[in-house]
């Protein structure tokens, strides 16, 4: 038997997709994909990172040199 991966493009195809589903009762599940569970996370430090390179606190290092960098 073959698995289909599914990709929606909105909240709405997945609720009507999950609907249809079930009634033809064809077994299913969810899972979440890994951008999402980054993205909102590693979203708010870029954010924070760029915001602090404006006001200058950001400090770089080169990790060839690290110790001297210090």
């Amino acid at each position: 038997m073959e698995n289909l991966l599914v990709i929606p493009k909105n909240k709405k195809q997945l609720n009507l997709l999950k609907s249809l589903l079930e009634e033809m009762k064809i077994q299913f599940r969810t899972e979440k994909s890994e951008s999402e569970e980054i993205s909102a996370d590693l979203k708010n430090k870029i954010e924070e990172a760029r915001k602090e390179k404006k006001e200058g606190k950001l400090i770089s290092i080169d990790s060839k040199n690290l110790w001297e960098n210090i």
